[in-house]
């Protein structure tokens, strides 16, 4: 997956950092540390050197040697200092968080020692939102954070199955297979243990992370429930084994777990063990790679859908390929956000959103018209199938799709919303055109007509066609043509006489209307 920089620099929610995350790092460094401030918000987005004529912003910490430190330093107000060597406290407005570090002399020091914190959290951040969009984000997330936390860590779903886990090391516990899905899970044992301790009986209820003691494993354990709408869908937890927690950790395992729960939320957390996540598996079935009804159905199950509800087939294309718009979770996201039960996914140079209307008896304009900003906004036009009665014919709707939206850009290009049920007529002439010249197929009557206009100076090809398209309202038709009703009369007769055709029989009314389309390359019969 192709990915950069400035994707990131884009991403508008972040890992902010706090005057804590900094002094636990800088702890490992050096000797004298020292943190003080009432508040310590997480606003931190890098480190910047002090100067008297800048104005300081609330999102740097800023250093300063502590001979720098003067009266004057009362005056800033909610801001972030970080002190080379010790000074006092008091000469700073109270509402301002400062860290005191190390000596004078190891300024240079601490100012590399700063900025290499703010880039191993930034590029923390980075690979989680890089993770998202992987075929594997939750193994990627966990094994991204183990320099974050430094210690092990993995994440379990409700039914203690191990969802993913970089590593294991001195006194954890050996995970089981189960026999029956092929997974590995907390050991039986230990399951039973959980289940009667009143202090894990407690944990479930959690919403942040938080503490459960060493009585039971030796250990103490970091970790985090995952709820997705109010459901309890699992835990991510870090074993206390190799260092020992930070403040900061509580911090960066919360936003660790808004990344797992969006994951669990858009499906791309497999429980059913069935080898890959939902993107991969709409991916594979509209490539005809995935037919055992039995593997589509468990699939089914686990989106709690029904194989004959109602579906829709979408096909987004950006009018100008943006590979950084492909490549971010966040518009497949802000897409599903627009839609009850939707998945979109990137699919052969664009996005497919598969749309379950029977979720909130939906119906086809609802969801297009929900997705009208997200059109406009991000310069797409779409195609949408018909509505499809079994969630087998999605491969046909994902081709009605794309093929409303390659006539309705070659019909109507400045629309930005092409259903399939609106160009199935252009579907059957183009079809139709494969193999034969489309003048072939015409019926013979209009080229006897356009021969004989052409020799005449007359309109009576002109004539037959507004005599079509006006269901044969002679009153109206004379009105159109700007000629009297007695002249129309005149024409239909002479446009009988050199044709022959039966102009009261509805299938040859059908193939002259047919052949004016073929004839003229045009939507509809006007």
């Amino acid at each position: 997956m192709h990915n950069n920089s400035n994707d990131y620099d884009n991403i508008s929610e972040r890992f902010l950092l706090n005057g804590q995350i900094l002094i636990d790092e800088f702890a490992d460094s050096f000797a004298e540390t020292a943190l003080f401030g009432r508040e310590d918000p997480y606003r931190l987005t890098g480190v910047r050197l002090f100067q008297k004529e800048i104005t300081l912003s609330e999102n740097y910490i800023y250093l300063a040697t502590a001979s720098q430190v003067t009266e004057e330093f009362c005056h800033y107000e909610n801001r972030t200092f970080l002190i080379a060597g010790q000074t006092d406290y008091h000469n700073f407005h109270e509402s301002c968080v400062v860290l005191m570090v190390g000596r004078q002399e190891q300024f240079a020091g601490i100012m590399n020692s700063a900025q290499q914190v703010f880039e191993k959290y930034r590029e923390w951040d980075r690979k989680l939102q890089l993770s998202l969009n992987s075929e594997a984000p939750l193994d990627n997330m966990l094994e991204a954070s183990v320099p974050i936390f430094k210690n092990p860590l993995f994440a379990h779903d409700t039914n203690f199955y191990i969802l993913a886990c970089p590593y294991r090391t001195g006194p954890m516990s050996v995970w089981e297979r189960d026999s029956r899905t092929g997974r590995m899970m907390v050991p039986l044992n230990l399951i039973h243990e959980f289940k009667v301790d009143l202090e894990y009986l407690r944990t479930l209820s959690t919403k942040g992370p938080d503490i459960y003691n060493e009585d039971l494993r030796g250990y103490r354990i970091l970790y985090r429930n995952l709820w997705v709408n109010g459901s309890y869908e699992g835990r991510l937890c870090v074993n206390e084994i190799q260092t020992a927690f930070h403040p900061g950790n509580f911090a960066a395992l919360q936003y660790l777990g808004n990344f797992i729960e969006l994951c669990i939320q858009h499906h791309n957390l497999f429980h059913l063990n069935l080898g890959t996540d939902t993107r991969r598996f709409f991916t594979d079935f509209l490539d005809g790679k995935i037919s055992d009804p039995a593997k589509v159905q468990d699939f089914l199950y686990f989106l709690n859908w029904n194989r004959t509800d109602r579906y829709l087939c979408l096909w987004l294309k950006a009018e100008q390929l943006d590979e950084k718009m492909h490549s971010s979770v966040a518009t497949l996201g802000h897409i599903e956000s627009q839609i009850p039960e939707g998945r979109a996914f990137i699919y052969q140079q664009g996005i497919v959103v598969i749309v379950n209307l029977s979720f909130e008896n939906s119906s086809v304009a609802q969801v297009i018209s929900g997705l009208a900003i997200i059109l406009r906004e991000g310069l797409f036009k779409m195609g949408a199938s018909a509505e499809l009665a079994d969630f087998f014919q999605l491969p046909q709707g994902y081709f009605q799709a794309k093929t409303a939206l390659h006539l309705g850009e070659k019909y109507d290009s400045m629309i930005w919303c092409h259903r399939f049920d609106e160009y199935f007529l252009e579907y059957i002439l183009e079809e139709a055109g494969e193999n034969l010249s489309p003048k072939l197929l015409c019926s013979h009557a209009l080229h006897v007509l356009k021969d004989y206009d052409s020799k005449n100076n007359t309109e009576l090809y002109k004539t037959l066609k507004i005599y079509l398209k006006l269901e044969r309202n002679a009153l109206q038709t004379a009105k159109a043509l700007f000629i009297h009703r007695s002249s129309l009369f005149y024409r239909i007769e002479r446009i009988t006489q050199l044709t022959k055709i039966n102009l009261d029989d509805p299938k040859e009314r059908l193939i002259l209307q047919l052949s004016y389309c073929l004839m003229e390359g045009t939507k509809t019969f006007s």
